[in-house]
């Protein structure tokens, strides 16, 4: 439609300039001694016209011979980088389908020419160490970081992750320490520096690194609770505590923080370290302290390993948690030995069998045996051992002992066949 009216106008112009020219064609003089030239006014025009196009398609023609290069170039490079952009599609695809050879392929290729190459790189370097070419993942990830310095957090996030997934946890840490130190706030790399500590049982460092994981609520809650209670135990437990200055259970203990310290798991773990330390006294106080304030089984069951010279006194608070917190197995088991430290042996043999009946645990059957042992009753003493064994087999994962008939079950005292106390083998 543009083009008609186009040629109306083109059309109606000329007819008018005819016109016009009909009835006053008017002339053009050109004089230059010894010569004189007279043209027709529209003539004239139309050679001026002629001349300007002409002139105007030689410019033409000179500017684009002149750029032809420089479109050649563009051509070129609109060509490489469209190039550039299938072939990365392609390696992405490979990564997702696991094709690493083609994907490491592909990624690398035209990447001179990609408008993204940093997340080619990335990806090669991925690709790369899943073919289990390590140097030229490191290749990678160092080119990488030398063209976008500006990226060193992502580059080096992706290094640690790297190094994480196979297996360099060492060099993965010191990836992700050099990073906590640019970018203190920054959650992923909180988040993998804490599964990097725990991976390499660095507790002292992850015990640290704890109040930031916190502030910056890199796990939910439940999972930051559970991270705490393994951190603060083997932080507690760690062999190395044992070493040297006999206080340094208590100084680890206090250095953590006011309402951790209060932790049943925490307290456990600080308990188990003064007893495997000789400190069996100061341990009967901190558990005293934490299951007065808290119950929890744990703690009652580590109470009846801290022996004391007041042994009676420790029974008693003993029977006041059981009416306090009503009948536990591990608080059973706990009475049963200490009324066996105080030599009331026959209190401490229906306490074991209690103990057993109500599910404890399986060594209640070694510290019965040991009583039976130390009363006399060496048959009574074995058949317990074994039934202990038998227990303990499936965690042990050997061949469990045989057991013997059920009629050879018989009971413990007259108390016993009486079906007061749960049968045991004698």
């Amino acid at each position: 439609m543009k083009l008609v009216i186009t040629i109306i106008i083109t059309l109606g112009a000329a007819i008018a300039f005819a016109l016009f020219a009909m009835e006053d064609p008017g002339y053009v003089v050109l004089a230059r001694a010894p010569y004189t030239v007279r043209l027709p006014l529209v003539l004239f025009g139309l050679i001026v016209l002629l001349a300007f196009a002409a002139l105007y398609f030689l410019l033409s023609v000179i500017v684009g011979v002149v750029r032809l290069p420089k479109k050649v170039r563009r051509w070129r490079l609109r060509r490489n980088q469209a190039s550039a952009q299938t072939h990365t599609m392609q390696g992405y695809a490979g990564l997702i389908e696991g094709d690493w050879a083609a994907a490491e392929r592909n990624l690398l290729t035209h990447l001179q020419d990609n408008q993204s190459p940093l997340l080619n790189y990335l990806g090669a370097a991925f690709a790369a160490q899943q073919r289990g070419h390590l140097r030229r993942r490191d290749q990678y990830l160092e080119d990488a970081l030398r063209q976008y310095p500006k990226q060193r957090l992502a580059i080096g996030l992706t290094t640690a992750r790297l190094h994480y997934q196979a297996g360099e946890i060492a060099q993965s840490r010191d990836a992700l320490e050099k990073l906590r130190k640019i970018a203190p706030k920054n959650v992923p790399v909180a988040r993998l520096l804490a599964d990097v500590y725990r991976e390499l049982g660095d507790w002292n460092s992850l015990t640290t690194l704890l109040p930031s994981l916190a502030r910056l609520q890199a796990f939910p809650p439940p999972e930051l609770a559970a991270r705490e209670k393994q951190a603060y135990t083997h932080f507690l437990t760690a062999p190395a505590l044992l070493q040297g200055d006999g206080d340094r259970p208590t100084q680890a203990f206090n250095s953590l923080p006011a309402s951790r310290r209060k932790s049943p798991a925490v307290v456990a773990g600080y308990a188990r370290q003064l007893l495997k330390a000789g400190q069996h006294v100061l341990a009967e106080k901190i558990l005293r302290k934490a299951l007065n304030r808290q119950w929890d089984d744990d703690l009652a069951y580590l109470y009846g390993k801290a022996e004391t010279s007041f042994v009676g006194d420790q029974i008693k608070l003993a029977e006041s948690w059981v009416q306090k917190y009503g009948s536990h197995a591990d608080l059973t088991l706990t009475l049963a030995r200490l009324y066996r430290r105080d030599r009331q042996w026959q209190k401490a043999r229906d306490l074991f069998n209690q103990a057993i009946a109500d599910g404890g645990r399986e060594e209640a059957c070694a510290d019965l045996g040991s009583l039976l042992e130390e009363m006399g009753e060496q048959e009574a003493a074995l058949r317990c051992y074994r039934r202990g064994m038998a227990a303990l087999a499936p965690q042990l994962d050997v061949a469990a002992p045989p057991q013997p008939p059920a009629g050879e079950l018989v009971a413990l005292d007259d108390a016993q066949e009486a079906g007061s106390v749960m049968p045991v083998v004698r």
